[in-house]
């Protein structure tokens, strides 16, 4: 089998470098509707947390939720800024070369760890060794790179196999997160980060399930962020969450059921609505490996036609949302309108599938996360028991969800991902070493096409995208049911700006209104 990797000859990388600063399917960041001035700076801000890292080892980073505490204490070798442009941060360059097998990187200079460890072109390449050794939930998006030179101790060239034009958005997530080189070899960095961030680890203050605190880097190096001291809250319960929002506990937070954002708009507190995920059930083990009935695409597809799309939305959503079959959002050149109606309710169908494949009496494990709506589940199960499968949950414990579907632990999840840019979208979803893919999917078919991509301008790379999601809803890879608004709540003591094709705003994003 062939591995496909974030691949590109040099033209076609020159062509899309620019074209990683763009926002993709999450929209243009909306100003706060409190867009008044406030002061420079303020004691504090809470934010109400969904979960809490598992480890502060920079190599185990996150995106999504997680991002904003991985921010306060690490830097990335660039930064996104709230449009999603890319703009200098640890580097203050960077360049590909010519055949598309390097970035030389230029570094700021005069920067240090919290531990006095000075930030250089050293620092870099143990950064990367030790990321791409740990093997992290993200270690995909380092495939490409096989080695680090350093020329001078203000250069880092990462060497590559493979051209690699979505490297740049690499490093500005946990591939670029910079930690204390001397720190990266201890297992002290699990529980207490060595940055060059903007804030430190309060460890004193911050409670393991509860509370993480981190407090102003009084030698930081950048501009300081209006915060003296921030607080992450960590309330997994949407109810919780709600309450300390309401109450004045924390100054925003993040929700992902409707009717909880009703409440909270019904309380007063400012709304920013931006689309930015899909969601749905993710068949992972498509070759059937742990559910050998999963193989056959008949039953995927049966299991899909039982769910009562509409339904869902009404119910779960109140109906402010768009029903989807597929993973490619509208922005993209891989999206096709008339896919969007293809897996329409149809239990009849759903049993003759069953039937017809000798699984009957079928038997689903569902995992349970409490990030989503619990009638999201009672759904989706209602629906699958209507057609005959037997359905099991498995609840998840706060904040072990994502990891748990990366190690490929089940072969049925429902899940929500943010919609990017058709190439990381292949990237992160669909090729067959992608971040989540983990029982290793691969079609020949869809190598083919992804070689297409990789030898080919940008309208090839449409092109092979748009056959890519025809083949991944026709084979019933995914069952998206539709896309939400993200729920991001706040009171008038913050102002807030979105961040692009991430589920909350970055930790650079706030600021005081001096209400």
């Amino acid at each position: 089998m062939m591995s496909i990797k974030r691949r590109f000859v040099a033209t076609a990388a020159a062509a899309l470098v620019s074209a990683l600063a763009f926002t993709g399917c999450s929209g243009t960041p909306q100003e706060s509707t409190s867009n008044q001035e406030g002061p420079a700076t303020a004691p504090l801000l809470r934010i109400g947390a969904l979960q809490e890292p598992q480890s502060y080892d920079p190599a185990q980073a996150n995106e999504g939720h997680l991002a904003p505490i991985y921010q306060a204490v690490y830097d990335t070798l660039i930064k996104r800024e709230a449009d999603g442009a890319l703009s200098p941060m640890l580097a203050t360059s960077w360049e590909p070369g010519q055949d598309g097998l390097s970035y030389t990187l230029k570094l700021r200079e005069g920067v240090k760890f919290t531990d006095g460890e000075a930030f250089d072109s050293a620092a870099v390449k143990a950064n990367v060794e030790h990321f791409k050794k740990a093997n992290g939930p993200l270690a995909s998006s380092m495939d490409s790179v096989v080695g680090v030179e350093t020329p001078d101790t203000t250069t880092a060239v990462l060497k590559l196999s493979e051209a690699d034009p979505g490297l740049p958005y690499s490093l500005t997530n946990a591939a670029g997160y910079m930690g204390s080189p001397k720190a990266l070899e201890t297992t002290g960095i699990k529980t207490n980060p060595v940055g060059s961030g903007p804030y430190v680890l309060d460890v004193a203050n911050t409670v393991a399930g509860s509370k993480i605190t981190m407090t102003r880097n009084a030698d930081y190096w950048g501009d300081k962020l209006p915060y003296d001291k921030v607080e992450f809250q960590v309330l997994a319960e949407e109810t919780a969450r709600l309450n300390a929002l309401k109450s004045g506990q924390v100054d925003a937070a993040v929700f992902q059921r409707t009717a909880t954002a009703a409440e909270a708009e019904g309380a007063g507190l400012l709304h920013k609505p931006y689309a930015t995920n899909w969601e749905g059930i993710w068949f992972f083990d498509r070759d059937g490996t742990k559910m050998p009935q999963l193989k056959d695409v008949r039953v995927r597809e049966a299991l899909s036609l039982a769910i009562d799309r509409e339904a869902l939305l009404q119910s779960v959503g109140l109906g402010k949302g768009e029903l989807t079959s597929q993973t490619f959002g509208p922005a993209t050149q891989g999206y096709d309108q008339a896919l969007d109606g293809k897996y329409a309710y149809d239990p009849d169908r759903a049993r003759e599938l069953l039937k017809e494949a000798g699984a009957e009496n079928l038997a689903v494990t569902l995992p349970v996360s409490q990030a989503f709506d619990p009638s999201i589940y009672d759904g989706i199960e209602q629906n699958w028991k209507d057609v005959g499968v037997n359905v099991t949950r498995h609840q998840w414990a706060p904040g072990t969800a994502i990891a748990s579907m990366l190690r490929g632990e089940f072969s049925v999840a429902y899940m929500s991902l943010v919609q990017r840019d058709d190439w990381r979208h292949i990237q992160l979803l669909l090729a067959p070493n992608a971040t989540w893919n983990p029982f290793k999917t691969e079609r020949p078919e869809i190598d083919e096409l992804i070689t297409k991509a990789q030898t080919g301008d940008e309208k090839a790379i449409a092109e092979a995208a748009k056959e890519i999601n025809k083949i991944v809803v026709d084979e019933y890879w995914f069952s998206p049911i539709y896309r939400l608004e993200q729920h991001f709540y706040h009171n008038d003591k913050v102002d807030v700006q979105n961040q692009a094709e991430q589920a909350v705003p970055s930790i650079y994003n706030y600021k005081p209104t001096g209400k």
